[in-house]
């Protein structure tokens, strides 16, 4: 059985400018994948078939994809990360963040040095 589509209140209002479809359609979606509803119960009380419920909130998942991966794109920008690595905005206690790093530093590789070599002493003149 496949995994219910869910959404955050605050996700749907962040695609929902980017949504090039009805109000109803966008009110459809909002009802099965924020509020919970099923397919059948939106449509039976907007007059439409299940798959036309889906196919609304089929592309409205779609738009929450594409937006979660532009905005992936945006924060990694210019930044060259090691592989399995990524970037996020954290929001945290102080002391927590402090943690956070130090314990990001002892995971993170460490560049090689090369030894310095000894100056050697001025000459006397």
């Amino acid at each position: 059985m496949r995994s219910k589509r869910r959404m955050t209140a605050a996700e749907f209002e962040a695609v929902r400018p980017l949504l090039k479809i009805s109000d109803d359609r966008i009110e459809a979606a909002r009802s099965a994948l924020v509020e919970g509803q099923t397919l059948q119960a939106v449509g039976d009380r907007f007059g439409w078939s299940r798959q036309a419920v889906g196919d609304a909130v089929s592309t409205v998942w779609r738009t929450l994809q594409s937006y979660h991966e532009s905005q992936r794109a945006a924060a990694n920008a210019g930044a060259l990360l090691p592989p399995g690595w990524e970037q996020v905005t954290l929001i945290a206690p102080t002391h927590l963040i402090n943690k956070f790093r130090g314990e990001i530093a002892q995971a993170s590789p460490q560049p090689e040095r090369k030894p310095k070599t000894p100056r050697k002493p001025p000459k006397d003149k």
